[in-house]
């Protein structure tokens, strides 16, 4: 039997999903087993917990307003879940759409172990295997959670966002729960469309990773924090080197440096040497990886920061329902 699904797609006032939409109704699925809620507003965990809460389908299936999903991502969903019982959460890598040098530099960068680790596997198909994974596998732009377990876990912590889908997922795997990753359930979307929003996102992912560290610490999550040392230490070089008068300490103090520094400028070379754009590769991707890093590690600053000092947002929504099931 067919399973039913709730669609939720969140985004900001302005915003369109009418791509997404017809990239729906293009999928392999019977329509009558489909439901779909457009969530308006300026709060996305609020505007997901609301669309929860009116939701009759068996899975829930979260996207973006930007997300073009696979013809076969539901019908492999429903088989995925019918399989086991125990399978809560099943997710795929959201794939970028890229036009212009400065995207194909970004999708590049976020495809790349070396500058944001285990997340890598979120932007790219780099494995044909269905494996069982973790929050470090799947996006929630393109992520299936079976409707009563996310009931169960207590759905979004309304606090968080970014990082809001990685605690809910911590929640449900502590419960015994699975997470399937499967290669084959994609979406494209297009990445950040120049170096300053590239930043602004890097900056709030950050933030919303400490955020999610303090309010629900998980031990696994402290490798996250590493980026937040990383920029300490470089904004920390210059005030050591005027300081510190002693030249054999300045030298190993900086040691680590020149270490990143060979260690991104090789890696900055081997992905260049597997792109189209070789030359410019070489200069470029060294300088993405640090950007990446620095500012990673900077958004745990701001993330601080903005739990001592910053004021709660006011949440605004409006949601619209597409279609019952028949």
């Amino acid at each position: 039997m067919q399973k039913t699904f709730s669609i939720i797609i969140p985004h900001r006032y302005g915003e369109f999903i009418d791509s997404t939409l017809f990239a729906i109704y293009l999928c392999d699925y019977d329509k009558k087993y489909i439901e779909i809620f457009q969530a308006e507003g300026t709060h996305p965990s609020l505007q997901r917990n609301a669309c929860i809460k009116q939701a009759s389908g068996e899975i829930i299936y979260f996207l973006d307003n930007d997300s073009i999903v696979d013809a076969n991502n539901l019908k492999i969903a429903s088989e995925v879940f019918a399989s086991d019982d125990k399978i809560a959460i099943v997710g795929g890598p959201a794939k970028h759409i890229t036009n212009t040098n400065i995207e194909k530099y970004i999708d590049v960068c976020l495809s790349s172990f070396f500058a944001v680790g285990p997340l890598s596997n979120r932007y790219t198909k780099k494995t044909n295997k269905i494996r069982e994974g973790t929050d470090r596998d799947v996006i929630l732009c393109n992520l299936f959670i079976r409707r009563d377990v996310i009931n169960e876990a207590g759905l979004f912590d309304e606090n968080l966002y970014p990082n809001e889908e990685n605690a809910l997922i911590d929640k449900i795997l502590a419960k015994d729960y699975k997470l399937i990753y499967h290669p084959d359930i994609t979406v494209k979307r297009p990445p950040r469309e120049n170096l300053k929003s590239y930043i602004k996102m890097l900056l709030n992912y950050g933030r919303g990773r400490i955020e999610q560290t303090i309010r629900d610490f998980n031990i696994k999550n402290i490798i996250f924090i590493m980026p937040s040392f990383f920029t300490f230490y470089i904004i920390s070089i210059p005030f050591v080197m005027f300081f510190l008068e002693n030249i054999n300490y300045k030298h190993i103090y900086l040691l680590p440096f020149g270490i990143y520094f060979i260690l991104n400028t090789l890696l900055g070379f081997i992905t260049a040497m597997k792109t189209n754009h070789k030359l410019k590769g070489i200069f470029i991707y060294p300088f993405m990886f640090f950007t990446t890093h620095f500012f990673y590690g900077l958004g745990f600053f701001y993330g601080v920061i903005k739990i001592l000092f910053g004021k709660k947002k006011i949440a605004k929504f409006n949601i619209k329902k597409y279609k019952d099931f028949d």
